[in-house]
């Protein structure tokens, strides 16, 4: 065996360029061994057969809160007694201060009742998926696509309370403002708020107690506002406004509620109304059942979500399958002294 031999650094610097000196045109003893030439298979000659990795977590859909449909009376009707609910409201009778005369009975009173009708209707959407997609496709898209269907009849639904709460309720335009245009402020918050309190309106949610935390506070019992996401400064220059981050307790803080101004706590969606396509709010405030929902119990009410296997879609060669949605539903105010919207023009 030959005896092993050990060079210094400077030494093997030395037989490296020696080597670098030798090398055939083409090749190099420094960054890279082998350098690309013709002769070596590259991506562009032999390409991958599959070049595309797709993330199965799918990016962010976003979509509009659903606010309106929480705060409406939730009520339903049984099957087979027709399509038209109807509420019933009784009126108070007045004050009897007359003394009664002895021995004589006073004349009798006369109840009043306001009834409230609204004609329930179905509404839905369905896609068509082929049994090829179905065969080849992922089973990821199948669950997906169910999400966003449910999704899309929740958004119709909280729209449809949404036309009705807000488009049909009594409205006034800010006037208390100052500057450039009518936006939402305090003295136009407190007339409504004083409106709703005069006519015996309920509010929804109770009041919030003082906590322990630094820097919080106690939040009054408060009406509902709902406005577009557009008005978050305006509603943080309302003298007085507190935002959620501030109140004493913060696990009674309602879902997308933004913060509280006197006697209304506001949530915030991009589904609010707007006074047209682009410029102006309508900012609802209401108390309790000042609008109602319904709908019919059973069939679709209960399970809103279809699907129709291919060898049910009436396909001779089975090529596609149905998934839907169909839900039936209707909204109407109910006292329409129980809610008011400011339209603001900011």
């Amino acid at each position: 065996m030959k005896n092993l031999v050990f060079f210094s650094v400077e030494e093997r610097m030395d037989r490296h360029n020696d080597l670098a000196a030798i090398l055939p045109l083409g090749f190099s003893a420094s960054a890279a061994r082998f350098a690309t030439n013709a002769n070596m298979h590259t991506t562009t000659r032999i390409n991958h057969p599959i070049n595309i990795f797709y993330q199965s977590k799918v990016l962010l859909r976003v979509i509009d809160a659903f606010i309106y449909v929480r705060f409406g009376k939730s009520d339903s009707m049984p099957q087979h007694v027709g399509d038209v609910n109807k509420w019933r409201r009784w009126g108070n009778p007045a004050a009897q201060t007359v003394a009664l005369t002895e021995g004589q009975d006073p004349t009798p009173i006369l109840l009043a009742k306001t009834d409230i009708q609204v004609r329930v209707k179905e509404y839905g959407a369905y896609i068509v998926t082929s049994s090829w997609m179905t065969f080849t496709g992922i089973t990821d898209d199948e669950s997906q696509m169910s999400n966003i269907l449910l999704d899309n009849m929740r958004l119709t639904i909280d729209t449809l309370t949404r036309d009705v709460a807000s488009g049909t309720a009594s409205q006034t335009t800010a006037t208390n403002s100052s500057g450039i245009g009518s936006f939402i402020n305090k003295t136009d918050l407190d007339i409504i708020v004083t409106n709703l309190l005069s006519q015996n309106t309920r509010m929804i949610k109770s009041q919030i107690s003082a906590g322990t935390g630094q820097g919080t506070s106690p939040i009054r019992a408060s009406f509902i506002g709902i406005c577009h996401v557009g008005q978050r400064t305006k509603l943080e220059n309302v003298s007085g406004f507190k935002h959620v981050s501030n109140y004493a307790q913060t696990g009674q803080i309602m879902t997308d509620e933004f913060g509280s101004t006197s006697d209304i706590r506001w949530l915030l969606t991009t589904n609010a109304t707007r006074a047209s396509a682009t410029t102006g709010y309508e900012n609802l405030i209401f108390g309790e059942e000042f609008y109602g929902t319904v709908k019919i119990k059973g069939s679709s009410a209960d399970a809103p979500l279809i699907f129709t296997p291919k060898d049910r879609t009436g396909s001779p060669l089975q090529r596609f399958t149905y998934l839907g949605w169909l839900r039936n539903f209707a909204a109407e105010i109910l006292n329409d002294n129980f809610g008011h919207v400011l339209v603001t023009t900011v």
